[in-house]
């Protein structure tokens, strides 16, 4: 059985978005990657078997049509109040769950088969992972940006 791992990008000063303007340069590292970065990314793309997010995440990647060329082709749940009306762009299977925390781990687990689950985004979904103690490791890329306030 796989294991559950959040996965965050996080800057300098302990922000995973930049305050004022959403991404900020944050992700430029998985965009944009070195040859190390790559190595990274192939390895989580490998051993995920689903991703877990929350509604806002996923209309940030719905908004700049960012699940169009989503190379994870896993199913991506989502935990929401509210389905959306109309489904985001290109062929990544979504699976809205309405109905708390314990039922997205359950189906996340039960889509991800042997491989991991990885949150993919969120600082309410996280926190409310974290409360539950759902989470066996935490992975965190240090992005050298800085958001806080001087």
């Amino acid at each position: 059985m796989g294991k559950v791992i959040l996965d965050m990008s996080i800057s300098l000063d302990g922000f995973i978005c930049d305050p004022d303007e959403g991404d900020g340069g944050l992700h430029d590292w998985y965009f944009a990657p070195s040859d190390t970065d790559k190595a990274v990314i192939e390895e989580v793309i490998y051993s995920t078997g689903a991703i877990i997010m929350g509604r806002r995440t996923y209309n940030l990647g719905d908004q700049y049509d960012g699940w169009a060329d989503n190379p994870y082709r896993v199913p991506h749940l989502v935990l929401t109040h509210r389905i959306p009306e109309k489904p985001a762009k290109g062929d990544t299977e979504f699976i809205f769950v309405t109905d708390g925390i314990e039922s997205l781990m359950q189906q996340a687990k039960a889509a991800a088969g042997d491989k991991d689950v990885v949150i993919g985004g969120g600082a309410n979904l996280t926190r409310q992972v974290i409360k539950a103690g759902l989470i066996d490791n935490i992975q965190l890329h240090l992005v050298p940006v800085l958001f806080g306030a001087s």
